[in-house]
């Protein structure tokens, strides 16, 4: 009995993590709205373009960090936080080359919590 108590309880925690309630799925759609600006600040042939992807990339990661919190996906809001940091560092840089260096860092931030919240979701 107590072991079926300690089960249920182990395994809510996750679902309810993942509930519509707490905006899991906007989370992860965020999430993926945010690679495309992403990829196009680091493929901009100019410095104005690539700020502009920037800004429309730090809101998207914004919104999933938010989301991603609001869930207590804490490991996975962190990692994004990362990346909307880079993201709006990324839109006040002078610099082509640099841009690109720090969108991409972004990016990767991003895809590392894309992948764990792809190998063990929210926990």
């Amino acid at each position: 009995m107590i072991r079926r108590i300690a089960l249920a309880l182990l395994l809510a925690a996750p679902a309810l993590a993942q509930s519509p309630r707490c905006g899991f799925g906007l989370g992860l759609e965020a999430l993926r709205g945010a690679e495309r600006p992403l990829q196009a600040g680091i493929a901009a042939a100019d410095l104005l373009p690539g700020r502009d992807a920037a800004e429309a990339a730090a809101a998207a990661l914004a919104e999933a960090a938010g989301r991603f919190e609001g869930c207590g996906c804490r490991q996975a809001a962190e990692l994004v936080r990362e990346a909307t940091g880079l993201a709006e560092q990324a839109r006040s840089e002078t610099g082509l080359d640099r841009l690109r260096r720090v969108l991409e860092r972004a990016r990767f931030s991003a895809g590392r919590a894309r992948d764990g919240l792809g190998r063990r979701g929210c926990g």
